[in-house]
Order: structure tokens, then sequence, then C-alpha cells
């Protein structure tokens, strides 16, 4: 599939229209739910300082009540000046205990006011709820379209194996789609296959790869025999600084991706690998050796480095490793990540039980979800796993 630069402009167009829908939606619930805490310990409050204070009345007017009782009889027995001061003072306090009565009755309409506040705010506050909730809905349908508009221009596992005796992708993103991609383009015996991890995950992410798998196709249209992976990855950091308008000054933005890539001719049995910040591991048997990577992203950097071939002795059967830092930055509950130092000697382990690509991958799985152990995984994670025909 062939991106032109319009369609170029277009996905980064789309992307930042899905960006602010999202960005407006999250900060929308947000809101809305600050307004509902908060609104909820306010009346929270206000209820029970009047509960508080219904109590402290009937209290009141209780004791009121059993005074008056016991002082009645003392008026009809008393003489009669004594019976003058007790009424009066019987009068004062029934004009007390008529002003704390109405007091009650002010307090209880200010609780019944305060009632119907509260339930009109949580009735506003639960359609708010219900649209942002839709909205997110909506939203989410969306993603979930373009995962599979993501996943049609990545290649499948069985193009791969027409070039390979095995292959697997252990490919799981974080949020739906995925900033870490894959591709492979076969011309003739010559066969370049890359891995990839873009700025980003999620949405954002997802983008950068269309636009990284737009670049490879663009580029690999004039691919010639003597080409070699340095080249192609020159050629792609030069149109994603060029494309996304990159500069060095502070607080622009250093969008771009890490790649490893290689390019293999199945004729000569000769490969050769460069990579931009992700290395490759080549695995024959158990012995597992490192091709490192240049600490140079596809992109704009302070101190640009060109990229460096090296040149892969491989023979049938060779496995060849290449990822994302997805993998290795998983955290478990103890707070420890996975580490690359873990990665090299679980992909020995793997190689020492099975050849097989697709046993590989679920070794590979159930070692992540044990190490995870229910955590939340906290980036895109991919490897691929290719074996030399």
């Amino acid at each position: 599939m062939n991106f032109t630069t319009l369609d170029i402009i277009l996905v980064i167009v789309a992307a930042i229209l899905v960006a602010v829908i999202v960005v407006g939606i999250l900060s929308r619930k947000k809101f809305a739910m600050k307004t509902f805490r908060r609104l909820e310990r306010r009346y929270t409050t206000q209820l029970r300082d009047c509960n508080d204070e219904i109590r402290r009345l009937n209290t009141l007017l209780d004791n009121q009540s059993k005074q008056n009782a016991t002082e009645q009889p003392q008026i009809i027995s008393a003489g009669t000046n004594q019976q003058l001061v007790d009424i009066n003072r019987f009068a004062m306090e029934q004009k007390k205990l008529e002003a704390k009565q109405q007091e009650l009755t002010d307090r209880n309409k200010q609780l019944w006011d305060i009632s119907v506040s509260i339930e009109k705010e949580r009735m506003h506050v639960q359609q708010l709820k219900n649209e942002i909730e839709e909205q997110h809905q909506a939203v989410t349908s969306s993603i979930r379209y373009a995962k599979l508009i993501q996943n049609a221009v990545l290649p499948s596992e069985a193009i791969l194996k027409e070039s390979f005796e095995d292959v697997f992708l252990f490919w799981r993103p974080r949020d739906i789609v995925s900033g870490d991609f894959y591709w492979m383009k076969r011309i003739g015996d010559t066969v370049i296959f890359t891995v990839a991890d873009c700025t980003g995950h999620g949405v954002p992410g997802a983008f950068m790869s269309m636009l990284g798998i737009a670049f490879l196709n663009e580029i690999c249209v004039d691919f010639h025999p003597g080409t070699t992976p340095a080249q192609i990855l020159e050629e792609m950091r030069d149109k994603v600084i060029s494309t996304l308008r990159q500069t060095n000054n502070q607080g622009d933005p250093k969008d771009g991706m890490d790649m490893g890539l290689c390019i293999l001719n199945l004729a000569t049995m000769k490969m050769q690998f460069a990579g931009a910040n992700n290395g490759m591991y080549h695995v024959r048997g158990t012995t597992l050796t490192e091709y490192t990577a240049v600490k140079n992203p596809v992109g704009i950097y302070q101190l640009i480095r060109s990229y460096v071939n090296y040149d892969v002795d491989i023979q049938h059967g060779d496995y060849i490793y290449m990822f994302s830092d997805g993998y290795a930055d998983q955290f478990n509950k103890d707070g420890y990540k996975f580490t690359l130092r873990r990665l090299r000697k679980l992909i020995v382990e793997i190689n020492s039980k099975t050849k097989v690509a697709a046993q590989q991958a679920e070794l590979l799985s159930k070692t992540l979800d044990g190490w995870l152990d229910g955590n939340r995984q906290i980036d895109d994670i991919l490897i691929g796993g290719y074996c030399i025909r």
C-alpha cells in the first residue's frame, strides 16, 4: 500500500481532530465528577449539621415539656404573688419554646430546600455522566474501528511465513491501537523487515505508526540492490523531520520512532542490520549475539549520528529477534522492571525449549502475565521472532 503526501496530511489532520475530541471528553468527564464530589461533600455536611440541630431542638422541647409538667402543681399550691411570678416565668419560657419551635420549622424548611437542590444537582450530574459515557462509547467504537484499519496495513503472519521458516509477532497494544508496529516488504529474493516503536501509545502512537508505514512504503518503491538498512533509516529520519517540521528549539515536539531494520537476501543468505535505538538479537541454538543500535531515534535529536550497518552471519534455522522497549519496561508488584537482561535470558531459555514460533510466543505471554500478576500494562509491547529458512 503506497501513501502519498496528501494521505499523510489527512492522517495527521485526523489525528489532531481525534486527539482534540478525546481530550475534550476526558476534561468534561473530569470536571463533572469533580463538581459532583464537591457538591456531595458540601450537602452531606449541611445535612449532618441540620440533623444535629434537629436533635438538639427536640431535646430542648422534651426537657421543657417535662419541666412544665413538674412546675404546674407548684403554681396551684403557692401563694398569690408566687403564682404571678411563676405564671410570668412560665409565659416567658413558653415564648422561648415557641421561638425555638419556629426556628426548628425554619431549619426544616431550609433542610427541605437543600434536599431539593441536592436532588436537582444529582440529576444534572447523572445526565452529564450519561452523556459522557455515550460520547466515550462512541469514541471507543471509533478507536476499535481504527484498530481494524491498523491491522489491515500490517503484513499478516501468513505473508511473513512465505519468506521465513517460521515467525511470530507478540503484539500487545496498551490502549486498543498501538504505537508499536512491524512491517515487511519482499522484492524478488530480498526481504526487508522491521520492528518499530513510535513516540507515545494509543491514538497518537497509532497515527505515528501509520506515518512510519507510509514512509517505508514510499522509500522502498525505489529500492535497488545495494541499498543498506542504514540508508533506509537515514531516509526515514529525513522524512519524519521534514513532514513534522521538527527543530531542536526548546519546547518543540520531538516525536519520532525507534527501529531495528534488516535486509535479508534469500538467494545468497546474506543479511544486514541497522538500528535506531532498538537493537537486535541473533540466536543460533542457545547462543545469543546482540547487535546494538545507534543511540539516535528516527526523528530530530540534539546530536544526530549516522546509523551503522552490521553484516550478520546467518544460517538455516537461526532466529532473529527485534522488539520495542515495552516488554522490558513492564513493572511487577514490587516495582521492579523486567529489564533487557531478563529478556535476553528468557529468549535463550525459550530457544532451549522449542524452536516452534507459536510456542515461543506462548512462553513469552505466560512469562509476562506472571511478571505483571495483575499490574496494569504501562506501554505497548511488540516482539518479532523470525526463523531463517
